[in-house]
């Protein structure tokens, strides 16, 4: 006689009490970066608003020398910054965009605005630039980011 031997069904591996823990870190990590994703992390300076200021700004993709003079606003109107920049940006850009961020005491970004963007995929190039720019109440620093992106070499289509 002919005796089918049964067959086995592999059961669903039980969770290991781990498995639960490392989920619920992975969440409270994940939380944790989103409740603070609007918090600058980048190099700051100080809003001064009692006289003219001038500085500099340099990163691997640009040069900016810049100035500005903070204008209270009065009777309801908004307080402005009087921005004056001269931008030198490194050769071989083909996209290049310079961001002003107004930022509170703790970091948290209350503003971006825009102080140098080409139209037409021009490229960045040497240029001077000026921006009167509203400060959101609360800002007391602010910081510059920017995005550049090189020229890519376009070949012979034939």
């Amino acid at each position: 006689m002919n005796m089918a031997r049964p067959i086995s069904i592999p059961q669903k591996p039980s969770r290991r009490p781990g498995m639960t823990m490392s989920a619920l870190m992975g969440l409270a990590t994940l939380l944790a970066a989103c409740s603070t994703a609007n918090v600058w992390t980048g190099p700051s300076r100080p809003l001064v608003t009692d006289q003219p200021y001038t500085g500099a700004h340099r990163t691997m993709d640009y040069q900016l020398a810049f100035s500005y003079v903070f204008q209270a606003g009065g009777g309801g109107e908004a307080d402005v910054i009087d921005f004056e920049g001269r931008l030198i940006s490194r050769q071989g850009l083909e996209t290049f965009i310079l961001r002003l961020i107004l930022l509170d005491a703790s970091g948290e970004i209350l503003a971006t605005r825009v102080l140098y963007a080409p139209r037409g995929r021009q490229g960045a190039a040497r240029t001077t630039f000026q921006r009167r720019i509203e400060v959101p109440e609360g800002a007391v620093k602010l910081g510059f980011r920017h995005v550049a992106r090189e020229r890519r070499e376009r070949g012979n289509r034939r």
